[in-house]
């Protein structure tokens, strides 16, 4: 698929959303540890130094049970959903404000916000989690509309919890932009009619490139509105 990044018209924009992890926050290594607890409460051993988890995109469940495929560690007698709902558990327990924010995040934020621009979060992440790591962040109020993967009962890269976001928001699709890392939000993004900016700084991988994107950035403070 052809994906040349063009440019975008903030002029023409009533909404932004943003995929959380790997966009707005660092959360990285909240993640991994985590995971880590997790595998440790199962009785196995924590993960080691410098791990790279396999799956930095789909929901709690999914990242936890790829590490256990990974670690070559059997799923817990409760399958899937305990092994999601252990990872929440202990990804709830760690340090408010363990995830930063992305250089630049908070005056990107605040110059659409000064433009009148409405501002959402789509993610993966658990509803009650999501809301914590932005009000540990201090950027929640910032935002009219969050949605989380329980939000609607279906995750990215099904489109429905981004229109679900511009619906609660009053806007189209085509007056909104979708900024994520991963080619889970790509997707998303394309199924809902939505133009995608790419964080290049973020978790995502090649996969991204399946899925056309109207701008790629690596760094927030790259971006400007009075330049559009």
């Amino acid at each position: 698929m052809n994906n040349t990044v063009q440019t975008i018209d903030w002029n023409g924009v009533r909404a932004m959303v943003f995929d959380m992890d790997g966009t707005l926050l660092n959360t990285e290594q909240v993640i991994i540890a985590a995971a880590s607890h997790t595998l440790e409460h199962l009785g196995y051993a924590p993960l080691p130094q410098g791990y790279r988890m396999p799956n930095m995109f789909g929901t709690a469940a999914d990242l936890m049970v790829d590490v256990l495929k990974e670690r070559g560690v059997p799923l817990p007698a409760g399958g899937h959903a305990q092994a999601g709902a252990l990872f929440e558990r202990f990804y709830a327990a760690q340090p408010a404000g363990a995830a930063p924010l992305y250089d630049g995040v908070l005056d990107w934020l605040h110059a659409a916000q000064a433009q009148g621009v409405a501002l959402g979060v789509c993610t993966n992440k658990q509803y009650a989690l999501a809301l914590k790591g932005l009000e540990a962040a201090g950027i929640l109020e910032l935002f009219s509309v969050v949605t989380g993967r329980d939000s609607c009962g279906i995750a990215k890269p099904a489109p429905e919890p981004l229109l679900h976001t511009l619906s609660q928001m009053q806007v189209l699709p085509q007056e909104a932009v979708f900024f994520g890392d991963t080619h889970a939000d790509a997707g998303c993004a394309h199924a809902a009619g939505v133009r995608f900016t790419w964080f290049t700084s973020g978790f995502g991988t090649d996969r991204v490139h399946d899925f056309p994107q109207a701008l790629a950035f690596a760094d927030f403070r790259e971006l400007s509105l009075a330049t559009a």
